[in-house]
């Protein structure tokens, strides 16, 4: 049985902070041709069925080491609550280019990917996340989609400037949990987005203990170039956002 172990003090992947840790360089990895064996659940998504690596056992024997693994080997809460999104709004990518971005298991930007978008990067900070987890779960779900996606490891600043890609659509998943990366995340947003293109962003109201929040997140934008409107909030448990970010 597949399950799910969440709460309002899970501490969410993020990327190294501008101000505390060195800049990790981004780098393209290359796609493996086969998949070395692994156990694995379907997730089903409204009437599409997902194939999710088990859990790669993770060296760091924690959720989160800011600067050195940023989470990506689990799955977290608000990636399923956007995929259930994606399932009813395919206009956002069919047909687009796409930016997973902080990644971790990939399963939003695969999910796209069979469903109609035209190519799809996968960025994350941890280059083993993305060998071990990323590149597995897209080998499982699309074999036959290996030349249209592209893997980047690294900080985000690094990214935005090694990546000269822009995209129709970024997707990111509870990457707003650390204040001190949204000057960095904000600018890789104004560089990567098309002008006609769009950010689906979603995150738990308050990451407590850690100090983000989608208030300040948005408090951020107001600084910037972009505009976001809210498209989705939780009803129930643990309060979550969805935010559309466009110019």
């Amino acid at each position: 049985m597949f399950k799910f172990n969440f709460n309002a003090e899970d501490s969410p992947k993020s990327h190294s902070c501008e101000n505390e840790y060195e800049v990790v360089k981004t780098e393209e990895l290359s796609t493996p041709n086969t998949l070395i064996t692994k156990s694995f659940t379907n997730l089903t998504i409204r009437d599409r069925s997902l194939k999710l690596v088990n859990e790669f056992p993770s060296i760091y024997n924690s959720d989160l080491i800011p600067g050195t693994y940023e989470g990506g080997f689990k799955l977290w809460e608000c990636t399923i609550d956007l995929l259930e999104y994606l399932s009813n709004n395919s206009v956002f990518f069919n047909g687009k280019s796409v930016l997973d971005l902080g990644c971790g298991t990939g399963l939003l930007g695969i999910f796209t990917l069979v469903s109609g978008a035209q190519n799809v990067d996968f960025q994350d900070f941890n280059k083993d996340v993305l060998i071990n987890t990323t590149m597995s779960n897209v080998l499982l779900n699309c074999e036959d989609k290996l030349n249209v996606c592209k893997y980047y490891s690294g900080d985000w600043k690094s990214f935005t400037d090694f990546n000269e890609n822009k995209y129709d659509l970024i997707l990111t998943s509870e990457t707003i949990y650390n204040v001190n990366n949204y000057k960095k995340l904000i600018n890789l947003f104004e560089k990567k987005l098309k002008l006609s293109g769009c950010i689906l962003l979603i995150a738990k109201n308050y990451y407590f203990g850690v100090g983000g929040s989608i208030s300040e997140f948005i408090h951020f934008l107001k600084s910037s170039k972009l505009n976001s409107d809210i498209v989705w909030e939780s009803t129930d448990g643990v309060k979550k956002t969805l935010l559309n970010i466009h110019f």
